[in-house]
């Protein structure tokens, strides 16, 4: 059954906002898949998977301020357990080292080594042309008001979830007590 077939059967017979909404959310999450499978595509022969792409990426970005387990598990929705298996991983490849940070000895930095520069190099381009390929069917124009409106509709989720949170009076799960459980 494609997807098409399985979507109109989902929105039939709603309200066509609704539907629209359906048919939005189901098509933007099956475009974030078929983009992540794409960059997962280009980074296999690398040997290098996606989070630890985003992590070098992250990394080298950091040129003035030192990235922390912390911060890089806020920035890949990612349990402190799931960084600390990817940081294993990369260090165990020579990519990544952990120090001691330079303000607080009990925290740790997260530095790239020439290595995970390296790699980092070679596959930034490859990751760089899935995003252009994925865009190529709208124009530039096109991409620019579709990047304006997914702006919106993050901030919009966000304030949603904040709400939410309140009226409920629901307090945030943190992804570390989810892990242990």
């Amino acid at each position: 059954m494609s997807i098409d077939s399985r979507l109109d059967r989902a929105i039939a017979g709603k309200p066509q906002a609704l539907a629209d909404a359906i048919a939005a959310t189901h098509l933007l999450i099956h475009s974030a898949v078929l983009l992540e499978q794409g960059m997962a595509d280009v980074l296999a022969p690398l040997n290098l998977q996606l989070r630890e792409y985003l992590a070098l990426y992250m990394l080298a970005d950091s040129v003035h301020e030192s990235v922390t387990p912390s911060n890089l598990s806020e920035s890949l929705k990612a349990t402190r357990t799931q960084v600390t298996r990817l940081l294993d991983s990369m260090e165990a490849k020579g990519l990544v080292v952990r120090l001691a940070a330079k303000q607080d000895r009990r925290s740790l930095a997260l530095s790239l080594t020439p290595a995970g520069a390296a790699l980092l190099e070679q596959a930034a381009p490859l990751v760089a042309q899935v995003h252009l390929n994925a865009w190529a069917p709208l124009t530039e124009t096109g991409t620019h008001a579709l990047h304006s409106q997914l702006r919106q509709l993050y901030d919009g989720l966000q304030r949603s979830h904040a709400t939410l949170y309140k009226k409920y009076r629901l307090a945030p799960v943190s992804r570390a007590t989810n892990s242990q459980k």
